[in-house]
């Protein structure tokens, strides 16, 4: 092989990776799902069963983005009218979520609650409206 015909691949060989690094995909962390509490058990108003039913019988999930540290983002069905109440172990920092942050009737759907629970591990008690049989509980990993 001649010195030229080397340069030559050489070159195609250095553009084409360039190329490649240029182009590549950048990597972004999504929302991760952090735990889903243990299932409560309630009565109330409302329940799990529609308007009126007086049943709750509930699981609430957590979720944590990698690139908004110090958040937890909490998701229950539109039935689920219940108390979340979240303590930092790491920090001492402790809150308060209500489910859910949705109309009843018509109107646009406003999202999941999120709260600044801080970085580190956090604990949760999920209590329903009314009276409460059995409340979920459960705890996750903030970055």
């Amino acid at each position: 092989m001649t010195a030229l015909r080397k340069f030559g691949l050489a070159t195609a060989t250095g553009v084409a990776l360039v190329l490649g690094v240029l182009n590549a995909p950048v990597a972004a962390a999504a929302p991760v799902d952090a735990t889903t509490l243990t299932r409560v058990v309630g009565s109330g108003s409302t329940g799990s069963f529609g308007y009126g039913g007086a049943l709750v019988n509930e699981t609430v999930s957590v979720t944590v983005d990698p690139e908004r540290p110090g958040t937890s983002t909490f998701h229950g069905s539109m039935w689920c009218y219940c108390t979340v109440d979240w303590t930092n172990l790491s920090t001492g920092a402790r809150g308060t979520v209500e489910l859910p942050v949705r109309p009843m009737i018509g109107g646009e759907l406003s999202g999941n609650p999120v709260a600044e629970t801080g970085s580190g591990r956090i604990v949760a008690v999920v209590t329903a409206p009314g009276f409460t049989y059995l409340p979920g509980v459960g705890s996750w990993t903030v970055p």
